[in-house]
């Protein structure tokens, strides 16, 4: 072989050793949007900034390139490509999920070695729904300290064993008055000007210019604090709270005008050992509020906060996040969504032969009937209440289910008469006025 060709061979194979052995390695992490497990609508939005913050805080991490969703399926049709990527590399695979209970946010977190499908790590991460900016930092440093093990070593830079040359800073001289110095002079020259014209005022030389004070600016004078305002000046509704005042609204119209679902059990009848002419019938009823309700509560809205007790929950809304509707505000302010049970028991030919008023209400206790069997009751209970304030709005909510019993004594012989029976909710204001031709 001759000198210069052999020379040639052994200079290309240095060339390729060091090719290859200059080249970094790489942690190729591909990062998948986080998946929402339930499919819950409401909560879809917080998918793209969980992805976002992860992305965000490993942009500037040494050695790591970023894959997408179609990289993944690229490498997994053909896997030989890993072998192809330089000495050391690593590929992982970041998967993220989450779901909303109640008031907080879970998201789990998992890295995975895309080579052997060994999981490396998994973290959990739970934070209040309310927080999502906290929840976002929380995502993107959990998932920064997962992958830093893996993460190849940045290389020490060769130092010169020379100091560094800097340019010499130009210092400006400060002038004789400083910027502060002329504050101050001229502060005290508008103090100075201000008393003149005051003095002046006083004795009647001359009227301030300018003496109307400006709306809504507060001034302290002799220990004493006064505001001017416009009483026409009024706080707008704030536009970004559009779409959850939408929201709120639709729930509080159910809440307030038909919440409750209602079970009409068949009646029992008892025979009276000691008097064969009358029975007893009791008549079961069962109040419970809507599940969809409780469930648009829960999902749906986002609420401010939350607080559980048992079986009473209770919702803050404020200000910030929805416009209260002065219709609905007004309504929950007066009570007058305050409602009771009237319960009409009918014969065939349709003609009322007992009622039934469920109200705690002394003056509905009071009243008497000949038309009918008139039955005033205390067994059912408001399962909902609302409380609204300046800025903030309350619902509480009790999950359970009220059986009520009503009895009463009629003789054998109207017995068979019975044909049907309703249900019906009155508001409380308008009692007085339905039982009326009942009575």
């Amino acid at each position: 072989m001759k000198p210069n060709l052999r020379m040639r061979k052994i200079l290309s194979t240095f060339a390729l050793l060091s090719q290859l052995t200059g080249q970094d390695s790489f942690l190729h992490l591909y990062l998948l949007p986080f998946e929402n497990t339930e499919n819950d609508p409401t909560i879809d939005w917080i998918a793209p900034g969980l992805s976002d913050m992860a992305r965000e805080q490993l942009k500037n991490e040494f050695g790591i390139k970023i894959r997408s969703k179609d990289d993944l399926e690229v490498i997994m049709n053909d896997r030989s490509l890993m072998l192809k990527q330089t000495r050391g590399s690593k590929n992982m695979l970041m998967l993220g999920k989450f779901i909303r209970k109640l008031d907080k946010v879970h998201v789990t977190i998992q890295l995975v070695d895309v080579a052997n499908w060994q999981e490396e790590d998994s973290q959990k991460i739970v934070e209040v729904y309310s927080a999502i900016p906290a929840l976002n930092q929380a995502v993107g440093q959990t998932v920064k300290k997962m992958i830093s093990p893996f993460l190849p070593k940045k290389p020490v830079s060769n130092r010169s064993i020379y100091p560094t040359f800097t340019e010499p800073s130009v210092t400006t001289k400060r002038q004789p008055f400083s910027k502060e110095s002329k504050k101050v002079v001229n502060n005290i020259d508008s103090q100075i000007a201000e008393l003149e014209a005051s003095m002046d005022a006083l004795l009647g030389a001359r009227k301030r210019k300018n003496a109307a004070p400006k709306k809504g600016v507060m001034r302290k004078t002799a220990g004493e604090w006064t505001l001017d305002f416009d009483v026409d000046n009024k706080m707008e509704a704030n536009p970004e709270n559009a779409a959850n005042t939408r929201m709120l609204t639709t729930v509080l119209e159910q809440l307030l005008h038909n919440p409750y679902d209602i079970e009409l059990q068949r009646p029992e009848f008892i025979y009276h050992d000691d008097d064969q002419l009358y029975m007893t019938v009791r008549f079961p009823v069962i109040y419970k509020l809507k599940e969809q309700i409780i469930k648009d509560m829960l999902t749906t809205l986002p609420y401010t906060g939350l607080d559980q007790n048992g079986s009473l929950t209770i919702f803050y809304f404020d200000k910030e996040s929805f416009n209260f509707p002065p219709d609905i505000v007004e309504t929950i302010k007066s009570g007058s969504y305050r409602s009771v049970p009237v319960i009409r028991i009918f014969d065939k030919n349709d003609n009322i032969l007992i009622v039934i008023a469920d109200s705690p209400e002394n003056d509905i206790h009071s009243k008497r009937s000949d038309k009918v069997l008139y039955l005033p009751q205390n067994q059912f209970s408001p399962l909902i209440e609302f409380t609204v304030g300046g800025w903030s709005m309350q619902v509480a909510i009790e999950t359970v289910e009220i059986h009520a019993v009503y009895e009463f004594i009629l003789p054998v012989s109207e017995m068979k008469s019975l044909s049907n029976v309703s249900l019906k909710f009155i508001d409380e204001n308008e009692l007085s006025n339905f039982l009326a031709p009942l009575l």
